[in-house]
């Protein structure tokens, strides 16, 4: 099932503006706010994070790696937070979330 998740981009500019001035976890903040769904914590753990990816999501936190701490992929594992608090179910789940990213910077 794919439901219309892009917000306006009077949205999308104030995300970017906040994560530029502010850092990822109060823009992310203001997605979640923006969507009416619970906070996800942003953690700094490469330990956490397998070996051949750059971040990991669990349960309302994302794990990054020190060196993936980037838009792109702050909005990767924003979907999944997104597709996870609304409790969609998707067979093409990483294809959309790199879509969603990449949408929402453009």
């Amino acid at each position: 099932m794919k439901v219309r998740l892009i917000p306006s981009k009077k949205i999308r500019k104030e995300f970017l503006l906040i994560y530029e001035l502010e850092g990822a976890q109060k823009a992310i903040d203001f997605l979640a706010k923006y969507y009416k769904i619970k906070r996800m914590r942003i953690v700094l753990d490469g330990r956490t994070v397998a070996r051949n990816y750059l971040a990991y999501y669990l349960e309302n936190t994302a794990y990054f790696k020190n060196t993936s701490l980037k838009k792109r992929v702050v909005l990767h594992e924003f979907y999944h937070h997104l597709i996870h608090n609304n409790q969609i179910l998707s067979k093409r789940e990483e294809q959309e979330a790199n879509d969603y990213a990449r949408k929402m910077i453009k």
